[in-house]
């Protein structure tokens, strides 16, 4: 099975522009946790709700002023049509996230998560597997950083193949 066989292939995305109380209310207007940012036609980041609590919600940013891009995890890393469920778990489990834009040809395609890949795999253990290893994310990553200090995204390497 491959990733463009379970991906969401409907996507609600952003502009880094918009303000992250924008973020927030297309995320919960779509019920998702994650907005790939799109200028230009090619994604140039993620959003994700997490990203709104840790690096806006709690260092006091104005959700109302503030962009997506000051706040969107840049570079982000990305999945790919023809890859196979096991490809797109190593890829999560290494950077410890749970779910993956899908790029095909520098476009976006669809969304791919840990749970629709649980869903679908006949590999039961490899997913928990992954799915732990997306869970333990360092403590370094959850620090608090000081209010004078305005979050920055951090660079995830986008990978064309899981090794």
């Amino acid at each position: 099975m491959k990733i463009k066989d379970v991906m969401v292939q409907e996507v609600v995305t952003i502009n880094p522009s918009a303000s992250l109380a924008e973020a927030a209310q297309l995320m919960r207007q779509a019920n998702v946790g994650i907005l790939p940012v799109v200028e230009e036609g090619q994604v140039c980041g993620v959003i994700t709700d997490r990203d709104l609590v840790v690096r806006a919600i709690a260092v006091g940013a104005d959700l109302a002023s503030t962009p997506v891009g000051e706040c969107a995890t840049g570079d982000p890393v990305v999945a790919h049509p023809d890859w196979n469920l096991d490809q797109a778990m190593e890829a999560m489990a290494r950077a410890q996230i749970g779910r993956l834009p899908v790029i095909d040809d520098d476009t976006l395609a669809g969304i791919v998560t840990l749970g629709s890949l649980a869903l679908r795999s006949k590999k039961a253990k490899e997913t928990l597997e992954a799915a732990k290893a997306v869970s333990s994310r360092s403590v370094k990553a959850t620090q608090h950083q000081p209010s004078s200090s305005r979050a920055k995204p951090n660079a995830a390497r986008r990978t064309k193949e899981a090794s």
